[in-house]
């Protein structure tokens, strides 16, 4: 099995302009632990939420593998 070497998530949050358009702002977190479980990455996602006061409709977890 490929060895994860870095994880990456991206919190979004979706809100409308005052046209009525859909406008996404996201959130960037690099060179998490690569050993990452998804109740660690939904706790880290309610504590950004309470730090920064913004609510994230999707959670993106991208990650880098060696194939080699």
């Amino acid at each position: 099995m490929n060895e994860v070497n870095q994880v990456t998530v991206i919190f979004t949050q979706v809100e409308h302009n005052s046209e009525g358009k859909a406008v996404e702002h996201k959130r960037r977190f690099t060179n998490l632990n690569p050993v990452l479980t998804h109740d660690q990455i939904r706790t880290f996602r309610s504590i950004i939420e309470r730090i920064t006061g913004e609510n994230y409709d999707k959670v993106e977890v991208v990650k880098t593998e060696s194939l080699i």
